[in-house]
């Protein structure tokens, strides 16, 4: 079987899971679930290139998961095993959701860093002007790469939601130009900066592959940071004016044994 493997990024599924208790105590259960559901979990850490953070989620469900992966068919394979271990033991899939890793259309280009030094007065071939632009690509080349192979982080306090931009006709973000929308997110990535090292964030893309356009996973060591940054960015223009959001879901990142007994004490 060929691999499918993605042209640039990594695949990401979200899955969140309800226990039934009802179903459990008709003796719906699987009595070996934590054994095969924790082998199925260590066998995506030991997969290369794979990442997964678990949490014990709060108020819509249970339990979910955030799973990254380069390889297709090894990331639907994991998410059947994972549905189907769960099921066995009287639980439902919540809710689940599709994306990839990608770079941002809008950042800031090469030729328009130089201009902008230019038109500073920084004139091209001084050293000053090298050094700027040796610095703007050691920074463009690791913004790349945290954005299409990040590293997900141990922070304890994890909220997802998925959103997508409006296309009505007074508030059509597709109707702009490209130089508008991209001063927008301008004004939108100077607030999310404010929240640099308190709150990581992973916007990942959906366009044709899920009900909505992007997913939003937020992960901080204070939820109060979370709330905020949700809050501040909703006064933004890109969140006010042209902004649609599904529901959050919000939880506490730990490991599966610690969710499992939490859940089902």
């Amino acid at each position: 079987m060929n691999r499918l493997k993605a042209k640039e990024g990594l695949f990401v599924v979200h899955l969140f899971f309800s226990i039934d208790h009802w179903k459990r105590k008709g003796g719906h259960f699987h009595p070996d679930f934590e054994v095969e559901v924790g082998s199925i979990v260590d066998r995506i850490k030991n997969e290369e290139g794979f990442q997964i953070a678990t949490f014990c989620m709060l108020c819509h469900c249970d339990i979910g998961f955030m799973i990254l992966g380069p390889d297709l068919h090894k990331m639907q394979e994991f998410e059947k095993r994972l549905t189907k271990t769960f099921s066995l033991d009287g639980w439902n899939l919540h809710y689940s959701f599709f994306s990839m890793t990608e770079k941002s259309e809008y950042t800031t280009t090469r030729a328009e860093f130089e201009e902008e030094l230019i038109s500073s007065g920084i004139q091209p071939g001084t050293e000053d002007f090298l050094n700027r632009m040796s610095a703007f690509e050691k920074t463009m080349e690791y913004y790349t790469t945290v954005r299409l192979y990040p590293t997900l982080p141990n922070y304890p306090f994890f909220s997802f939601y998925p959103m997508r931009k409006k296309r009505e006709s007074s508030q059509n973000w597709y109707a702009l130009g490209f130089k508008e929308r991209k001063e927008l997110m301008k004004g939108h990535a100077i607030v999310g900066r404010k929240y640099s090292g308190r709150v990581v964030q992973y916007i990942t893309g959906s366009t044709g592959l899920d009900d909505w356009e992007w997913a939003v996973s937020l992960y901080a060591n204070d939820p109060y940071d979370i709330k905020s940054i949700v809050y501040e960015m909703r006064f933004d223009p890109v969140s006010a004016k042209f902004a649609e959001f599904g529901s959050f879901y919000c939880g506490l990142q730990m490991s599966l044994n610690e969710a499992i007994k939490r859940v089902q004490r």
